[in-house]
Order: structure tokens, then sequence, then C-alpha cells
């Protein structure tokens, strides 16, 4: 359900607050958040209601709603689920169009939990409410000095450009401390997202001009659209999202139910959703932070995506090395023009390599100055990543770490380059002194190796979403209803997806031995015959397919041992047909498929096909529709692209064609979103380079 701005703005904005269960009872949820308001300065009127008291925390106490001396713009209401929705019922009917409700016990409580939950997004549809939760902890407004929130300890004060969303109470616990000096603007947790949910709170915060930088870990999205929406907007604004996302694993998706009461979904559907709309996905939350610190210092990486990491050691240079390829960090040899510059540093035996042990014949501050000299002059190099050993406690190389951050605060870098530092391990965090020298010059300072590696590669591989992107025009499915699409005999099926731009094989039925003669005559030997029905998946277990029929002879025979198979397995199916098909060449066999996704939209898959598609169970997936170019790209991420490509004296392939035939299916899958679940090509048969494609076999799903 989505909301208002004016009552969002009310529900993280509010200049009025009521605190409904306020008590003077240490621990309670309610005395935290009376106590975290209070300590940060709420600039707003703040009411406490309870009929046992007359005061808390020095502030009047007032029995209900109904006396208090305003309507509120927000109503905490910090009292047993059972009792919470009277509570919110009396606040819409006084006015009030925001709320809060952090109990449990709602869909996250079993079917009567579910029903109450049901009960709570009734009333406050009723009321034209925003309500955060329930099962959530609050929320955190730094720069507006709002802290409704259940948690022990507030962040720093000091306001920054970092907003935090959240499903989980404890990841936002975990980041709101800031041990990394990000600087946080906001800390919102969602909850069950009953009402206002995850979507609504990010197109909030990203449309604050205030916010650059926005981390969300998520178990589910309940709502992608409005969540795209959001994040274009986010896009068009030049912010940048940085998701960190449980249920990778069955476990993961298990742990997920269990707790928010949502399912999780297909976990590569997530994937093609984040990268079609913009959205960095981290590993974990080290991973997540760093990412954002590294974006919140440079919104745009360089156009030249190539990093040289530099360290003081061939140990962690090594490190490095293993690293960036498994995280996608771009590291090239470097050129021979800056190994030419570069070996006079180092002993006549040893040759500089990406990354860089900047030792070299040992530390010269003028012999280092030559060396960064030397990286930033090379138009190969878009970054310069240095590893370093200068932790919070100041040991290991904090003195020749912070005498290399002296130098770039000394030296003009080009406006085209990028400077990054990280420290090689994560336990000791960052030196200040240092990142203070750095910060000054606009450097980010990260922690950790590994997360800071997984930064680097998202930052520098980062795509915007294409806001002004046109998908080309949409070959819809005839005016019939999805059933009888999905219903289609085979040579129906065939011509619709000629018809939408799929290079398919002619398909020819037979009724007869006699009616398959001649179409073998006018396809052209050899042929292909098969048994065919809409129900019927899986052909060449159930003896329907009979390859390589070189003359009449051998048509004749396949007919009567194919048409008695087929009788078998789809007898009295209208649709079932014997058909015969030109013997394709040898190629490489691709799986195309189309999944319908109510939620996510249209989903376009593509792989090695055949046989190998149950074996490897290896595809690219995108939101669809998608073109040619994203169609290359599809491949490129599975072993298809290497088949393709050419291997032991086989092929190229005609890439070309395989991109086009996946952009046609995108396209059809996405203009028939309300009449078919699935499509599938299994096999499309790439030939060589310059010969096409074709799919020999295909699949429909009626929507449900």
């Amino acid at each position: 359900m989505g909301v208002a701005d004016v009552q969002l703005d009310k529900l993280l904005r509010p200049q009025s607050l009521a605190l409904v269960g306020a008590t003077t009872r240490e621990h309670a949820a309610s005395l935290r958040i009376l106590r975290n308001l209070k300590t940060g300065n709420f600039p707003g009127r703040l009411y406490p209601v309870n009929p046992r008291y007359q005061e808390v925390l020095g502030l009047r106490c007032y029995p209900t709603l109904a006396s208090l001396p305003e309507v509120v713009d927000a109503v905490f209401i910090a009292i047993p689920a059972d009792d919470a929705l009277g509570v919110l019922d009396e606040a819409g009917t006084l006015g009030v169009k925001a709320a809060f409700i952090n109990g449990t016990g709602f869909a996250d409580g079993g079917p009567d939990g579910v029903a109450r939950q049901d009960r709570l997004v009734a009333i406050a549809r009723s009321h034209g409410m925003a309500v955060s939760g329930p099962n959530n902890s609050g929320y955190i407004n730094l720069w507006d000095r709002t802290y409704p929130s259940t948690f022990y300890t507030m962040p720093p004060p000091q306001p920054g450009p970092v907003a935090i969303i959240t499903q989980s109470g404890s990841v936002a616990i975990g980041l709101c401390q800031d041990d990394r000096a990000l600087g946080l603007g906001y800390i919102i947790t969602a909850g069950n997202e009953a009402v206002c949910g995850v979507a609504d709170y990010l197109d909030f915060v990203v449309r604050d001009d205030r916010i650059t930088v926005v981390m969300l870990f998520l178990e589910v999205l309940r709502e992608p659209a409005r969540f795209a929406a959001a994040a274009l907007e986010a896009a068009r604004r030049n912010k940048r999202i940085i998701v960190t996302r449980v249920g990778r694993t069955e476990g993961g998706r298990a742990a997920v139910a269990a707790h928010s009461g949502a399912l999780a979904g297909d976990d590569a559907v997530y994937d093609a959703f984040f990268r079609k709309y913009g959205i960095v996905r981290a590993a974990d939350l080290d991973e997540m932070v760093e990412t954002a610190a590294l974006f919140a210092a440079y919104p745009d990486p360089p156009s030249n995506p190539h990093v040289v990491p530099v360290t003081l050691s061939g140990g962690e240079a090594g490190l490095i090395a293993d690293l960036a390829p498994e995280r996608g960090l771009s590291s090239p040899a470097l050129s021979p023009e800056t190994l030419a510059r570069l070996r006079p540093q180092f002993a006549p035996d040893f040759t500089p390599r990406n990354p860089l042990d900047a030792y070299g014949l040992g530390w010269s501050r003028e012999r280092f100055v030559d060396l960064l000299q030397t990286l930033l002059s090379d138009p190969a190099i878009g970054t310069i990543a240095h590893g370093v050993d200068a932790s919070s406690g100041g040991l290991g190389d904090t003195l020749l770490t912070g005498e290399i951050a002296d130098i770039y605060a000394a030296i003009d870098i080009p406006a085209e380059k990028r400077i990054v530092f990280f420290t090689n391990t994560g336990g000791g965090g960052v030196n200040a002194e240092i990142r203070t020298v750095l910060k000054k010059k606009g450097i980010p300072f990260l922690c950790g190796m590994r997360p800071s590696i997984g930064a680097l590669a998202h930052w520098a591989n980062y795509r915007a979403p294409r806001l002004d992107a046109r998908d080309g025009p949409v070959q819809a499915a005839p005016s019939t209803a999805a059933s009888a699409i999905a219903r289609m005999a085979e040579p129906d099926r065939f011509a619709l997806m000629s018809k939408a731009g799929l290079p398919m094989t002619p398909c020819l039925a037979a009724g007869s031995a006699d009616d398959a003669v001649m179409a073998a005559a006018r396809l052209g030997y050899p042929v292909v015959m098969k048994g065919t029905a809409p129900s019927l998946l899986h052909k060449t277990e159930m003896n329907l397919i009979r390859l390589a029929l070189a003359d009449e002879r051998a048509v004749r025979a396949a007919y009567g041992s194919v048409k008695a198979a087929l009788d078998r397995h789809a007898g009295g199916d209208p649709a079932a047909a014997v058909i015969l098909q030109p013997m394709v060449g040898p190629g490489v066999e691709l799986i195309l498929g189309v999944r319908n996704d109510a939620k996510f939209g249209s989903i376009i898959v593509a792989g090695l096909g055949g046989t190998l598609v149950e074996i490897l169970r290896e595809a690219s997936v995108r939101i669809g529709p998608v073109d040619e170019a994203e169609a290359r790209a599809m491949l490129a991420e599975t072993m298809a692209g290497v088949i393709l490509g050419g291997v032991r004296g086989r092929g190229p392939s005609d890439l070309d064609a395989a991109a086009r035939a996946i952009a046609a299916l995108s396209r059809f899958g996405a203009a028939n979103r309300d009449r078919l679940a699935s499509v599938e090509i299994n096999p499309l048969i790439v030939l060589e380079r310059g010969k096409g494609a074709l799919g020999v076999d295909v699949l429909f799903e009626p929507l449900a």
C-alpha cells in the first residue's frame, strides 16, 4: 500500500508525537523510545499517553489520545498487539495520519497474527494513515533530531549523507553506531511492512537532498514495482543504493519465512531485478558498509574501470591478485611504457606486476612519489587502491601509511583518476588520524581487504539504470484466451514464434504416413519426426523423436512407431500431432525461457540447453525485455558464451543470431504477461558464425 508524501512526512518528520503506553518501567520499549526522543532533543511537541501516570521523564502524561491538546502528526503505539488495533482506530478517528506499531504477534505470529495484521491494514486504509511496522524498532532521523526508536544506544549525533533501511532491527542496531564514520542521516526499520514498506521509505529518503547513498538490508521485496520506481528516482537524482539480501540458500529462505512470515522467492530473480534498476548487491554487511563509504566519497567511478592495487608487501599483493578476479575487479597487466618507467625502482630480476608490491628497493619518499606519478600518468589506469597496514591502534605500517597519505595531500591528482585506501585486515579498524588527512583530500579509507576489494569491484563496474530505455516493438499473441494459446498445436506455436521474430525451423503436421512422406519431400531430406502435445515435456524419454530420416522408407517406418507412442502418452488430446522438421546441422544448443512473474514482471533466462540444461543448471537471468547488447552480456556470464566463442577447433558460432533470438523472446514474453506463465525454446541450435540459429522445440504454459 503506497502512502501520500505528506503522510510519510508526518511519519518520518513529525512536528508532534504521542507515545501510547508510556511508562517508567526500566527496559520497557516505551521508556527507551521516550528517552531517545529526549536525548536527541526532539524539536517538536512530545506527549506521553497512559492513564496510570501523571508524569513520565518530566513530561506531563495524558490519559488518552482524545485528551491531548492537539491532533498530533504521529502516534507511537507501544502496547500489546491485541490492544494496539483499538488505539490505531482511535487515532485515525481523531485525524492522526501516521502511526508506529512495534509489537509482535501480527503476520509474524501464525494464522491469528495474520488475521490481526489484516485488520490493521483495513483500519489504516479506512483512515488514510501511514503506519510503520508492526514488529519493528522504529526509526532514527538524525537530520531532524527525531529518534522514535527502541534502541538502547543512539548513533553519533552528527548527521550525514547515508540512509539505512532494514527489515531486521538487529541489523539496524549493528549498523547505526557508524563505526566507519559514514555519517548517517536515517536508520529506518521496516518490520512486517503491513502498510508502509521498504519501497515507501526508499522513495522518501532518496527525495531528501541531504541523502546520497542508501544501504538496504532485505529479506523480501513485497512491492517490486514500487521499489523499482523508487530506485529509478534515486538514479535520476544520481544517488546510489547498496543492498545486502538474505535468502540465497534454502536455509536462508526458511529463516526469512520464519522471521517475517513472507516468502523470499528465487534469488536469481532478485539479482536480475537489482541489475536492471542499478542497485548494487553486496555479499554481506561489511561489504555493504565499505561500498557505501566508497560511493559516498565518489558517487561516479572513473570512466576507466581498471584498478591498480598498490601494497608494501609481496604476500598481500598476491592475496589481492587472488581476490580481484573472484570479485570481478579489473586489474590488468601494466603497460610496457609504465613497466619501463617503474623498473629502475626495483631489483634487476624483479618485474613489477598488477597488483603492485611497491616496496621495491626499500622505502624512499622520493622513489614512492616517482612511482605514484608514473601510475597517475598512465591513461590505462583509472584507480589506484592502496592496501595498507594502519589500524586504529597505530601499529603495523602506520608510519609509512601516514607518509603516503601526506604525499597525496601534497600532490595534484588528475581529475579523471580516483585514489582509494584500504586496510589489509579488518579487525583493528582504520587509523583515525590518517583517515582525517585523506578525508581532507576527498580520499576514502576502507576497512578489510575482502570487503574493500568487493566494494571496489561494485563501484568500478557500476552501471546506472537506463532511464530512457526503449525496448522496441513487442509481438503479442492473438486475441485468444491464455489457455487457448497454451493449447496451440505445434505448427501454430512455431508460426507464432516466427512472427515474433524467433528463428524457428519449418514445422509440418502429418495425419498419416502418406502425409509424412509428402511433408518430408517438401522440407527436404534428412528430416526429424516428433510426436507432440502441449502436455508432453520430455519427448526423448517417451520415445517420441526420430532423427536423420533420410528417405521415404525411413519416414514411413518412423511414423507408425511415433504415432503409437504418441497415442500412449497423449491419447485423446486434440492438439496432439506428429510433426516433421528439417534436420538441423550441428551447433551449440541453448535454452531460452521466459517466466512471467506477478511481482517482478517478465523474466528472461538463457543458457546451455538440450540435455545439458538438466545437468549444468546454469543460466543467466534478466528482467525483460532486453536488447541484443544485454542478451550478449547474458551469454557471456555462462559457459554458453565460452562455447559459442569456439572451443577445441569448433566454432565460433553465430553469437549475433543467438542474441537476436533472446531479445525477440524477451519482447514476446513481456507482451504476453497477462496470458502466458512461461515460454521455453529448448533447444535453440546456434550454427556457425554467419549461418544463424534455429529453434526446434517450443513450450507454452498458460497463467493459472
